[in-house]
C-alpha cells in the first residue's frame, strides 16, 4: 500500500500539520507525583515527535488535581506552577516539527478517592463501578466553579505555547457523565433533554474562548456511542452534539466510543473499530473529524481515502514503534514494530510503571537508545525465541558479530504456540516482525543445531546469551500414563465434586478431580555451569532465566543486547 493520504499535510484550523497522523493523550505514568512534567515525560514524547508524527495531544491534564485525577502520576494544569514544565515540553516537541495540543480533563465519578483522598464529584449520585464510589452530586454553584477551572487551565495552556486545546468529553469521564442518561439523572437545567445535558460542555467552551482568546484552537473529543447501556447515549445524539459544538466554535471533533470495559480496548478488537462513528459524524458537520480506535496505517489510509475522517489517531501503535510515521514516509512499512493489542500498556506494573510488550524502551527512551558498542564482540545466542531474537537484534545493531543458533527450523520459540490461543492471534505479527528484523540486522542464523560445550569453545565467543527457554517434559511423562489434557480452562473454585472451571468461551463446567497438583515449568540452565570460566561473558534471558511471559522475555533480550 502507498501511504500518500495519511502523509499529506493538513490544516487544522490555523495549525499547519505535516501529516494526518495524531498521537493521542495516552494515559502513561510518566508525570511527577505532583502532576508536573518530568524529563521522562519529555523524553517519551520527544521520541514520538522525532519519529515524525504530525500532532501530539498531551494529557490527561487534570483541571482539578485534588479531586479529578484518575491514576497516580496524572498530569495537572490547575496551577500556574506547571506552566514552565509544559513550556519546556512544547519547545522540545516543536523542535522536531510536531504540533502540540493539551487535553483538559476531569475524571468526575471515575476519579479514584484512594488517590485524591476525597469523594469524587459527578452530575448525579450514581454509583461508578470503575471508581468504586457513590459520587457527590454537583451543585449548580460547583458546576460554575468547574467551568472557570477549565477556562483558567486553557489560559495556562496558551501561555505555555500549546498550538491547540482538546476537551476530553469522551470516555466515562465528567463531561460524558453529564451527556449520558445512564449517569445524568438531574432535573434542573443540566439534565433531561440533550441541550441541557450538553450545557456544561458548551459553557466550558464559551468560557475558554473568552479567557484564552477567540483565536484559541479548541476542539472536543466525544463518544460516538455508549455500548451496553441501552439508549443512554446514541450515535444520533452524538451527531446532534457535534453540530452544536461546531456552532459553538469547535475547530474539530474527535470521535471515540465507550462501553462496559472502557477505557481498555479488547485484544481481538478489529482495526478501525470506531470508523463508522467518525463517518456518521463527518457527514453531518463541516469541520474536520479525527477518528480513533485501533487504527493501523493501512486502516487509516483507507479511511482517509474514503472520506470517513480527516485525521487519524494512532496511539498504541506509536507506543510500540515511535518511528512509525518516518518508516511510512521512507517506504519501510514492513519494519514497523506492530502493536499486538496485548494491553500491557493499560496495566500498570506493581511499581506503577507503564510498559509495552513490543517496545521495552517505552518510558526509558534516553537510557535505551541503541548506541554503537565500544568494540565489536563475537556474540553467540543460543535459542530463537523472543528473548534470543531481541538480544541478537539489538547486539547486531550495536555493531557486534552475532550468530544465533536455533535447534528447530524456525524462529519464534513458544510464541508459535501462543498465537494459536483464542484472542492472541496478533502474537504472530510480533513473531514474524522479530524474525524479519533479526535477519535485517545482519545476524547469522544457524538452524537445526544443538550446541555442546565443545562446539561453543570451538567458536571462541566473547559472550554467550543463553535463551534456551524452559522444559515442559512434566507433560510427556504424564501422557505416557494416559493422563487427559484439557486446554484453555481457568480454575474458579473448589467444589464437592471437583473443580469449577471456565473455558475461553466463558462456558462453565465442573470437572471431577480427586487430587489437584501444581505443575510448573523448569528453566533450561544446563549449559551455564559448563560455560562458567570458559567464556568471558554469559547471560541468561527469557524463560531460561526464569519462566515468565513474552513481555519479560523481550525485555531481557533488549537489556542484554544493550549491556554487551
Amino acid at each position: 500500500m502507498k501511504y500518500e493520504k495519511i502523509l499529506e499535510p493538513f490544516k487544522l484550523g490555523q495549525i499547519e500539520l505535516k501529516n494526518r497522523i495524531v498521537m493521542p493523550a495516552v494515559a502513561v505514568s510518566f508525570a511527577g507525583s505532583d502532576g508536573s512534567v518530568t524529563q521522562r515525560m519529555i523524553d517519551y514524547l520527544e521520541e514520538r515527535a522525532r519519529g515524525g508524527v504530525g500532532l501530539i495531544i498531551v494529557g490527561l491534564a487534570s483541571v482539578d488535581f485534588a479531586r479529578g485525577r484518575i491514576f497516580a502520576n496524572n498530569l495537572a494544569i490547575d496551577d500556574d506552577k506547571y506552566i514552565p514544565g509544559y513550556r519546556k515540553l512544547v519547545e522540545t516537541l516543536h523542535g522536531h516539527g510536531a504540533k502540540v495540543a493539551l487535553q483538559l480533563h476531569h475524571g468526575g465519578g471515575f476519579s479514584l478517592s484512594a488517590l485524591t483522598g476525597s469523594l469524587p464529584v459527578a452530575p448525579s449520585s450514581v454509583f461508578c463501578r470503575a471508581g468504586g464510589n457513590l459520587p457527590h452530586e454537583l451543585t449548580i454553584e460547583e458546576i460554575h466553579g468547574l467551568v472557570q477551572r477549565f477556562a483558567a487551565a486553557a489560559e495556562r495552556a496558551v501561555k505555555a505555547g500549546f498550538d491547540g486545546i482538546e476537551i476530553h468529553a469522551g470516555g466515562n469521564y465528567l463531561f460524558h457523565q453529564f451527556l449520558s442518561l445512564s449517569k445524568n439523572k438531574r432535573r434542573d437545567e443540566y439534565g433531561g433533554e440533550l441541550k441541557n445535558r450538553a450545557r456544561f460542555l458548551l459553557e466550558v467552551m464559551s468560557a475558554i474562548h473568552e479567557k484564552a482568546g477567540a483565536d484559541c484552537h479548541l476542539w472536543i473529543k466525544i463518544n460516538g456511542v455508549e455500548y451496553g447501556k441501552g439508549q443512554a447515549w446514541t450515535t444520533d445524539e452524538a451527531v446532534e452534539l457535534a453540530q452544536m459544538l461546531q456552532k459553538a466554535g469547535s475547530t474539530a471533533i474527535r470521535v471515540s466510543s465507550v462501553g462496559p470495559n472502557y477505557p481498555y480496548v479488547k485484544t481481538e478488537e478489529p482495526d478501525g473499530s470506531n470508523m463508522h462513528l467518525a463517518a456518521a459524524i463527518k457527514k453531518a458537520i463541516d469541520i474536520p473529524v479525527i477518528a480513533l480506535g485501533r487504527i493501523t496505517p493501512s486502516a487509516g489510509e483507507s479511511a482517509l481515502l474514503e472520506g470517513k475522517a480527516d485525521l487519524v489517531v494512532i496511539g498504541r501503535g506509536l507506543l510500540s514503534d515511535p518511528e512509525l510515521p518516518n518508516k511510512l514516509a521512507s517506504g519501510r512499512s514492513e519494519d514497523i514494530a506492530p502493536c499486538i493489542t496485548c494491553l500491557n500498556c493499560s496495566r500498570l506494573t506493581p511499581s506503577g510503571d507503564t510498559t509495552c510488550l513490543v517496545n521495552p524502551a517505552l518510558g526509558r527512551e534516553a537510557e535505551y537508545r541503541i548506541k554503537p558498542a565500544d568494540r565489536s564482540k563475537r556474540v553467540l545466542v543460543i535459542g530463537g525465541g523472543p528473548a534470543g531474537m531481541e538480544a541478537a537484534r539489538v547486539a547486531a545493531l550495536r555493531g557486534h558479530q552475532v550468530t544465533l543458533y536455533e535447534k528447530g527450523q524456525r524462529l519464534g520459540g513458544r510464541m508459535r504456540w501462543a498465537w494459536r490461543v483464542p484472542g492472541a492471534s496478533r502474537i504472530e505479527d510480533l513473531t514474524l516482525h522479530l524474525a524479519r528484523q533479526v535477519k535485517k540486522a545482519g545476524v547469522t542464523l544457524e538452524y537445526g543445531k544443538t550446541l555442546m560445550l565443545a562446539d561453543i569453545e570451538a567458536l571462541k565467543p566473547d559472550a554467550v546469551i543463553l535463551a534456551t527457554g524452559c522444559s515442559l517434559s512434566l507433560a510427556r511423562r504424564l501422557l505416557a500414563f494416559g493422563i487427559i489434557f484439557l486446554s484453555f480452562l481457568a480454575i474458579r473454585k473448589a467444589v464437592d465434586r471437583g473443580m469449577a472451571m471456565r473455558s475461553h468461551t466463558r462456558r462453565r463446567q465442573v470437572i471431577g478431580i480427586q487430587t489437584p497438583l501444581l505443575a510448573a515449568a523448569k528453566s533450561n540452565q544446563g549449559l551455564i555451569s559448563l560455560l562458567r570460566g570458559r567464556v568471558p561473558e554469559i547471560f541468561l534471558a527469557g524463560d531460561c532465566l526464569e519462566p515468565a511471559g513474552i513481555l519479560e522475555a523481550v525485555a531481557d533480550g533488549a537489556m542484554i543486547g544493550r549491556c554487551l
